[in-house]
């Protein structure tokens, strides 16, 4: 449902997306996309996991738990109409580096260019609010869709890894001294 995007200053943007920071509060519908999207076969496949099969409530309290820890940083991705797409999240925080994680929930918005834009948004506040010096990840070698656009949002392959049963993940990192020109917002 389309409501107006009442959106803080502060929130990190960029292009048609905005970040929520989970410090704001989850609505009942962002909680249940985010959720489902976590129960949902396809999407736990692309993230290496099984579908989640614990009750909406337990869910909220390990994430919360998670986030009050200091464990996480989280954000809904909303779209340009204030509608929720997914999550992203900052995690193994340390003093000048952290890892990037996304869960783009809307598959009826794959491909669009939500998720290069909800990156480049977080990068922005990564490298400018946070002080941030790196901002890793991994994906996947087989994910191509995934290398591409994290290589449009800014990041680099920096390696790859072996895992069980012949897969690979790709090494990725973006780096605030070589990162393009931000965002901006707009």
């Amino acid at each position: 449902m389309a409501r107006p995007l009442t959106a803080e200053p502060d929130w990190p943007r960029c292009g048609r997306v905005t970040l929520k920071p989970f410090a704001y509060g989850l609505s009942a519908e962002e909680w249940r996309g985010f959720w489902e999207s976590f129960r949902d076969p396809e999407i736990a496949e692309w993230n290496g996991n099984r579908p989640l099969r614990m009750p909406l409530w337990l869910f909220k309290r390990v994430v919360l738990g998670e986030i009050k820890r200091g464990e996480r940083l989280g954000f809904v991705v909303l779209d340009e109409r204030g509608d929720w797409l997914g999550t992203l999240e900052l995690y193994d925080l340390k003093a000048r580096e952290a890892t990037l994680g996304i869960i783009l929930g809307r598959k009826d918005r794959w491909g669009q260019g939500y998720g290069r834009e909800a990156v480049r948004a977080l990068l922005d506040y990564a490298f400018d609010v946070l002080g941030l010096d790196r901002v890793k990840l991994r994906t996947f070698a087989f994910n191509q869709r995934a290398r591409r656009a994290f290589a449009a949002a800014g990041f680099r392959e920096v390696g790859e890894e072996e895992l069980s049963g012949g897969k690979r993940d790709v090494l990725m990192e973006a780096r605030k001294e070589d990162r393009d020109a931000p965002c901006g917002g707009g």
